[in-house]
This record gives C-alpha cells, sequence and structure tokens, in this order.
C-alpha cells in the first residue's frame, strides 16, 4: 500500500475519482480497453497491473489555459480564477527581497556611527518607503488616512528620539497614542465610511512600524547599546535573507496554497538568524554570546514572521477579488515591515537583556 501525494496542479480533489468522467478518467488504456468493449457489447474490463497508464499525457492534455508552473491561474473554462492558489513568481520578481534585506541591514549598522540627524534622515527614507508600499500592498479604503498620520508619525518621532533627553521610549509612546487620536477624527472628514475598522487597524499598524524604526535613533544613543543592536540587525537580517534564499530553490511545500512562500525557508531563516546573533556576541564586543543567541532567536522568528505578513496580506486581497500590488513591490515590503516591526523588539533585548 503506497501513499501519492494530492495533484497540488488541480487542489485537493483526487484527478481520477471513480465515475468523475467517462474514458479519461481511468488513464489511455483503461479508456481503449472500455471503447474496444463497447465496440463487442460486452463488458470492460480493468487493464493489468503491467498496462500503461498514462497519467502524465492525460494531465498534460486536461491542462486548462491559464496554466503555470505547478499551481493553475484559470479555471476549466479559461476565465482567471483568483480564488485558486497562484504560481510562484518569476525569479526578477523575487531578487527585491533580498536587495531590499542587505541594504536596510547594512544601513542600519553602518548609518548609527554618522551623526544623529544623519541617522534620523536614512530612517526617515526607510519610514516613508514602507508607508508607501505596505499601503499599495494592503489597498485599503481611505488609504490617505493611514499615509498622512503615518507620514507625520514619522518625522516626529524622529525628531523626539535625537532630541529627548534622557534616551526614552515613553515620548515616541506619546507620540503613538496620539496618533491613534488623530486616525480615530480622521475617520470622522472621509468622504465615506466603508471599512471604517479597516482603516484604523491598518493605521495603528503602520504608526507602529514607523514607532519601530525610530526605535533605532533611540538605541544608537544609549552608550553600552550599539554593539548589542549591531548583532540584533545581523540575526534580523540574516534571517530574512536565508529564508527568501531557501524560497528561491525550494518554493514547495508552501507554508500556505495561497502564499507563495516555501515553508522550509521560515524555519531555515529562524535557525540562521539564531546563529548569527551567538557568532556575532562572539566577535562584537559587548553581547554575551548566550544572550546574544536567545535574544537572536526572539529577534529571528519575529522578523521572519513580519515578512511574512506581507504575503498573508496580499494572498487575502487577491482572493477577495479586490487585486494586489506586482509582485516585485509585494516582494520589497515585506522586509521593510519586518525591520520596522523588529525596531521595538530589538530596542528592549539590546538596553535591557543582552548587554550584562
Amino acid at each position: 500500500m503506497s501513499y501519492s501525494r494530492p495533484d497540488e496542479t488541480w487542489g485537493y480533489e483526487p484527478p481520477e475519482a471513480p465515475g468523475a468522467a467517462e474514458g479519461p478518467a481511468w488513464g489511455d488504456a483503461y479508456a481503449g480497453t472500455a471503447g474496444a468493449a463497447d465496440e463487442r457489447g460486452g463488458p470492460a474490463e480493468r487493464p493489468g497491473p503491467d498496462a500503461p497508464r498514462g497519467r502524465p499525457e492525460r494531465r498534460r492534455a486536461a491542462a486548462p489555459p491559464g496554466s503555470t508552473g505547478a499551481y493553475r491561474t484559470a479555471g476549466a473554462d479559461g476565465t482567471e480564477d483568483h480564488t485558486l492558489p497562484p504560481p510562484s513568481p518569476a525569479l526578477l520578481h523575487r531578487l527585491p527581497a533580498i536587495a531590499a534585506t542587505i541594504v536596510i541591514s547594512a544601513g542600519l549598522v553602518l548609518g548609527a556611527q554618522m551623526e544623529r540627524p544623519v541617522y534620523a534622515a536614512g530612517i526617515a527614507v526607510l519610514q516613508l518607503a514602507t508607508v508607501g508600499l505596505v499601503t499599495w500592498v494592503r489597498r485599503i479604503e481611505g488609504a490617505w488616512v493611514p499615509l498622512a498620520v503615518a507620514s507625520l508619525l514619522a518625522i516626529a518621532a524622529d525628531a523626539a528620539a535625537v532630541a529627548w533627553t534622557p534616551v526614552s521610549l515613553v515620548p515616541i509612546t506619546v507620540l503613538l497614542a496620539l496618533a491613534y487620536g488623530v486616525a480615530v477624527a480622521a475617520q470622522l472628514v472621509r468622504r465615506t465610511h466603508v471599512g471604517v475598522t479597516e482603516n484604523l487597524g491598518f493605521t495603528m499598524l503602520l504608526g507602529l512600524a514607523v514607532c519601530g524604526y525610530a526605535c533605532y535613533i533611540a538605541l544608537s544613543r544609549l552608550g553600552s547599546a550599539p554593539p548589542a543592536m549591531y548583532s540584533a540587525v545581523v540575526a534580523a537580517g540574516t534571517a530574512i535573507l536565508a529564508a527568501r534564499a531557501v524560497d528561491l530553490v525550494m518554493p514547495d511545500p508552501r507554508i500556505n496554497r495561497q502564499v507563495t512562500r516555501g515553508a522550509f525557508g521560515i524555519v531555515i531563516g529562524t535557525m540562521c538568524g539564531t546563529a548569527s546573533a551567538a557568532y556575532a556576541g562572539l566577535v562584537i564586543e559587548g553581547p554575551d554570546p548566550t544572550h546574544a543567541a536567545v535574544g537572536g532567536l526572539l529577534i529571528a522568528l519575529t522578523a521572519v514572521l513580519a515578512d511574512l505578513a506581507c504575503g498573508y496580506m496580499s494572498a487575502s486581497r487577491r482572493i477577495d477579488g479586490s487585486g494586489t500590488a506586482p509582485n516585485p513591490v509585494v516582494s520589497a515590503a515585506g522586509p521593510l515591515l519586518a525591520f520596522a516591526l523588529t525596531g521595538p523588539v530589538v530596542y528592549l533585548l539590546s538596553a535591557y537583556y543582552m548587554i550584562d
């Protein structure tokens, strides 16, 4: 008795269910036997174990128009069906995530050694890019509210992180709370009130993301914390980079059939991020290697899951029939959102745990 994996081209339904179709449902050999038996007027006999089945030829012949790779994009009538699992994006569409991860990781580490206003300017570019690309991926009603609120909050949070003395997250937290109040008030002036809850929740997500980038500025001002921040950023960058690189060579099995991310990449990326943090604790003076490894595990897991969240956002919009952003945009938005949501975790671990 053997087990065969379901045919992912057609979903979970058995491709050769008895009675589902005439003739070809049992293979080309059985179709020919059945046709010969009908001509004789007698009952059809099933082919023996040595008879050719012809399954690959039948599958290729029965593939509907629009099929790409291991997943089809069109229904039986040839029209596009947005509820079906999409094919894996082309290679060039998946490379922006790797490029963005390298640029952000290098910028956060090298920029911390520059003057604080210059570092804040670079962080502001990442904040605005995150706000724009993630909003493009989510595509909600009344998108001007999260765009405006998050952009203003980014500027205010960066200024507070640079100038506030002593260094603390209190001013950033207060600004985040005020931004939530402004987001609620902005719902009253919208032309339509469609999707108020979704709009408000997404505004809160972007507000937390821009404040997460401001945490890197505040952390760079702490005397003994920057070395721990370096190991934390290396852990997050390595985790995302490894997960994305594994997806290039092993895109299947997927973490979810509707999300074009492989399950192996998520697991291997988290492991690589933990290992890189432990190694950074050995070569960088400051963080204890054991503390760096534990902190790196939490940071790598947060970064990988936040990166994966963009894939789920894109899939939800496509399943709803609302369309989504191009694949390169979704690919680049993942690392931007990942480093943003990892910022508060990096601050807390670097300031209170990874440094003895």
